[in-house]
């Protein structure tokens, strides 16, 4: 069963709009399912500017020696998970709703769903998260806060990533198939971002100085691959675009 037109708003219509003019298809008005799960995604990441002012104003603060250790981390956590955890809790609700009028399909494979998330993107997750606990527990001068606040990361990036990897599919044709796969890739990129717990590392050198080679060797280093595989993540991301369908009408 069709999404009823008049069931979605301008300001959804206008999001899907521009997330599929951003992947190569061009519509004057989307199809109502794709205004609603497309907009939803559009709407929710456009305040992202005042979370990166935020997020500048967070650094510095987990930088200044006054401030207790502990704090330093669990702040920097709570903050760098909260934001984007809202944004994807209306992504979901959105979803919830376009499910209730077409009925979802069966889930997709978890090798389906991976490729669909992208291997790059998987590499970037275990590498920051794998990473992080090796330096944590081999190198940290805080070990407590900092394990606690890779916790708090991990907790966050699984609870998108479990979704993005295990929701069943809502799509009414061939068109809405592909964007399903596709927001399943913009989901964890947009939701659950591994890159920011790279920063947990200095946050720890920060709490010490001079630093020793045995200790900003390792952070260095780990720093460099994660951003390695960060950026083969951003070129997958790229390379992605969606099939000739019905996306919506086309005046002319």
């Amino acid at each position: 069963m069709a999404v009823e037109a008049a069931w979605t708003t301008l300001a959804e219509r206008q999001g899907a709009r521009a997330w599929l003019a951003r992947r190569g298809v061009e519509v004057d008005e989307p199809t109502p399912l794709l205004a609603v799960r497309a907009g939803a995604r559009e709407l929710a990441t456009r305040s992202y500017p005042a979370y990166n002012v935020l997020s500048s104003l967070l650094w510095a603060f987990a930088l200044i020696p006054a401030v207790p250790v502990l704090a330093r981390f669990l702040v920097f956590a709570v903050v760098c998970t909260a934001f984007p955890l809202l944004q994807w809790r209306r992504v979901h609700q959105a979803d919830r709703a376009a499910a209730r009028l077409v009925p979802p399909g069966a889930r997709p494979s978890v090798r389906e769903a991976a490729g669909q998330v992208g291997w790059w993107y998987l590499a970037a997750v275990a590498t920051t998260f794998g990473g992080g606990v090796v330096l944590c527990a081999v190198f940290a001068a805080n070990p407590v806060g900092w394990a606690a606040a890779l916790a708090i990361g991990a907790a966050s990036v699984a609870l998108v990533l479990g979704r993005a990897l295990r929701a069943p599919v809502i799509a009414e044709d061939g068109a809405s198939l592909a964007v399903d796969a596709a927001l399943r890739a913009y989901d964890a990129r947009a939701f659950a971002v591994p890159f920011l717990f790279t920063f947990l590392g200095w946050i720890d050198l920060s709490t010490s100085w001079p630093w020793p080679p045995a200790r900003w060797v390792p952070a260095a280093g780990y720093f460099a691959l994660v951003v390695a595989v960060h950026v083969g993540a951003a070129k997958e991301a790229r390379r992605e675009s969606l099939p000739p369908g019905h996306y919506g009408t086309v005046t002319s």
